[in-house]
């Protein structure tokens, strides 16, 4: 059955038909409240009826305006400011937008003749909870449950990059309902908030925003190797995006790039150079900028790269 008692009656918890009564019964105040309040305004006529619902509907459509508005200047502010809290403030804009909507939408029908006594009844009859707890028993509540999870756990918040299964982009929004990720190609991803909380999910900006990333190159056997690696030691320092993360007692016997020699490969000794960002963009600025420096420096040095070779002999 879709809708099943949480517990046996007596048992002192709350069950699903104590649950929906109480949620008919707070449904039901808040209509005849905003009904109550809307009948001060309603004209006897069908013109005025019709004037004032145009009035309530641009009304609505301008309060949305407004707190989009407002919510977004919050937004991008606390963004600047790196504040965290700015997954919070979208997640409250959702809800807001969601009162202003039902508001609205009662206003609007309370005006027309005939359609408060029906709404009313319909409400009386539970058909619209049932509709709700349907839902909800699918995946809505599941995702709306999620979207609490994230916003009081923060396993990633607005602005952070991360991946997620195939997916890799910025946290662009979180709703009640989904997140949506932008990808480097500029393409939104939704998921669902139920999905994405319950899975795996790589987060670049989590406690840390700095980034590693690895930077090979392969040279030929008969390339001098350790020219070659302070070629590459010294073209990742002029990097302006470079970060040296090495603490005052590591700064005095470490490098300040690292480059090992990590694979002797059929045809190429393959160098690896450990490369240090502020954030993934930065990260990934920097990489593409050192293949072009790495390049022409290692054709001026005389150092070869190493590329698949095929003998043909008769």
């Amino acid at each position: 059955m879709l809708l099943r008692a949480l517990t046996v009656e007596g048992s002192g918890i709350m069950t699903t038909d104590d649950a929906m009564e109480a949620t008919n019964d707070v449904t039901n105040s808040a209509i005849e409240g905003v009904q109550t309040v809307t009948s001060f305004f309603h004209l006897p006529t069908w013109f005025g009826r019709l004037v004032f619902i145009i009035i309530a509907i641009l009304a609505m459509l301008t309060a949305v305006r407004i707190v989009n508005n407002i919510f977004r200047r919050t937004i991008e502010s606390m963004e600047a400011a790196g504040n965290t809290n700015v997954t919070l403030i979208s997640f409250a804009r959702y809800i807001i937008l969601t009162g202003i909507y039902f508001i609205g939408g009662v206003v609007v029908i309370s005006s027309i003749p005939g359609a408060s006594d029906s709404l009313t009844a319909l409400l009386a009859s539970g058909g619209i909870v049932a509709v709700i707890v349907g839902f909800a028993a699918q995946d809505t509540l599941g995702n709306v449950a999620g979207g609490v999870m994230i916003l009081f756990f923060k396993p990633f918040v607005i602005g952070d990059f991360v991946r997620y299964d195939d997916v890799t982009g910025t946290i662009e929004e979180i709703t009640l309902r989904h997140t949506v990720i932008r990808t480097p190609a500029n393409k939104r991803i939704i998921i669902p908030n139920g999905t994405i909380n319950g899975g795996i999910l790589e987060n670049a900006h989590y406690g840390d925003k700095k980034v590693c990333e690895f930077f090979d190159v392969g040279i030929t056997y008969e390339s001098d190797m350790e020219k070659a690696i302070a070629v590459l030691r010294d073209e990742v320092m002029k990097q302006p995006l470079h970060l040296d993360v090495r603490t005052t007692e590591a700064a005095l016997i470490d490098p300040e790039v690292k480059v090992e020699v990590v694979e002797l490969a059929d045809s190429a000794v393959v160098l690896r150079a450990w490369l240090w960002a502020a954030d993934q963009n930065n990260a990934s600025a920097l990489k593409f900028s050192l293949n072009r420096s790495v390049k022409n420096r290692f054709d001026k040095e005389g150092i070869e790269f190493a590329y698949p070779h095929i003998t043909v002999s008769k």
